[in-house]
């Protein structure tokens, strides 16, 4: 955790800031350790304070090692303004993404003396690159989503509900080693596998229906994602054709993943082969995003974004067609950047009949 406050402190510069409050928790994680709802972390070019309530006082203070633990009394933001000053700097950085017009002018009132300076990504753009330890954990996240898929595989018959099948695969992460999901499991079915993010419904899955599944695990806070689509009984000819042109998609640009890529150059490598099959408007959302301690980190494997990748980071790559009225199919993995090439961290098999798994 130290080396990455240094690394923090060490983009002040660059933003004109002389500290910074953090309001994300996923970002209070990162750099302190500390897992509880509630907190503030306020870094100073010396002092790091982690600002929380009574119920996190034992918990902070085991888990935030490198902060002052400050349990406030009467709201976070009214704590920080009976710290000393000196801590601060004249110039605040604070999440502006996270903060909201109650807690800005909570702070004005606070803070008088200090001016407030909106900082949006510094965060993000440290935790981009994913140290050894991280990526073990993401690793282990997709080891575990890998194991859940196959039970699902077996659950899943004419008869079940989209519900059924959720709640069999949430449970099963659990018993896997996982925390919990890393988002609300997604069970599509039928039709309703044409919306891409669908709300798991009570829809009864019946023979020949497509079913796409997406889901992943939380190890060490880390997430893990996964899609696949199933065919219950016998593919048609359209659905194994459709189900080609995606996996071809997703194979070419696994292939294509490397240091020096830009997102938009690898979001077109799949997009092109899906275009040139006809279906170009059947696929409206990005190739892929990172995966960390958010489920959707940076960067956004888009064709609007220019981003390098760089070896370290770790992104899903999930084309998909999706046609309303009939179905759609997705197929996803996480991948990790690596200087000549990725490593694919998902194993989970692929095809559309559960039965030939």
């Amino acid at each position: 955790m130290k080396d990455r406050i240094k690394r923090l402190r060490d983009r002040f510069q660059d933003f004109e800031i002389d500290s910074l409050l953090v309001f994300s928790q996923v970002n209070i994680r990162y750099l302190s350790g500390f897992t509880g709802s509630s907190g503030i972390l306020l870094i100073s070019p010396q002092r790091c304070f982690l600002v929380t309530d009574f119920r996190y006082k034992q918990q902070g203070s085991l888990q935030a090692l490198d902060c002052e633990i400050i349990i406030a009394q009467d709201g976070l933001i009214r704590a920080l303004g009976k710290l000393p000053i000196d801590s601060f700097g004249k110039r605040m950085g604070f999440e502006s993404e996270y903060t909201s017009f109650k807690q800005y002018t909570e702070l004005k009132e606070s803070l008088p003396s200090v001016s407030l300076i909106p900082v949006q990504n510094l965060v993000e753009d440290l935790s981009v690159i994913k140290e050894d330890g991280e990526i073990r954990c993401i690793k282990r996240a997709a080891e575990i989503s890998d194991r859940v898929f196959e039970e699902a595989v077996a659950f899943i018959k004419p008869g079940v509900t989209e519900r059924d099948v959720a709640a069999e695969i949430d449970y099963a992460i659990r018993r896997a080693g996982g925390e919990k999901a890393s988002f609300d499991t997604i069970v599509a079915s039928g039709p309703r596998s044409s919306m891409p993010h669908a709300t798991t419904s009570d829809r009864v899955i019946q023979e020949g229906d497509l079913v796409v599944l997406d889901f992943g695990a939380r190890y060490e806070g880390y997430a893990s994602d996964l899609s696949r689509t199933l065919v219950v009984g016998t593919p048609t000819e359209r659905q194994g054709q459709l189900y080609k042109i995606v996996q071809k998609a997703q194979e070419t640009a696994i292939q294509e993943a490397r240091e020096g890529i830009t997102c938009s150059q690898l979001d077109g490598v799949a997009r092109r082969i899906i275009e040139d099959a006809g279906h170009g408007a059947d696929f409206g959302h990005p190739l892929g995003h990172g995966v960390g301690l958010n489920v959707h980190d940076p960067p956004r494997v888009s064709w609007r974004d220019g981003v390098v990748l760089k070896a370290g980071m770790v992104i899903t790559i999930e084309p998909g067609i999706y046609i309303p009225d009939w179905g759609g199919i997705r197929i996803e993995d996480v991948i990790v950047i690596r200087e000549d090439g990725c490593e694919n961290l998902t194993t989970a098999k692929k095809g559309l009949t559960p039965g030939a798994l």
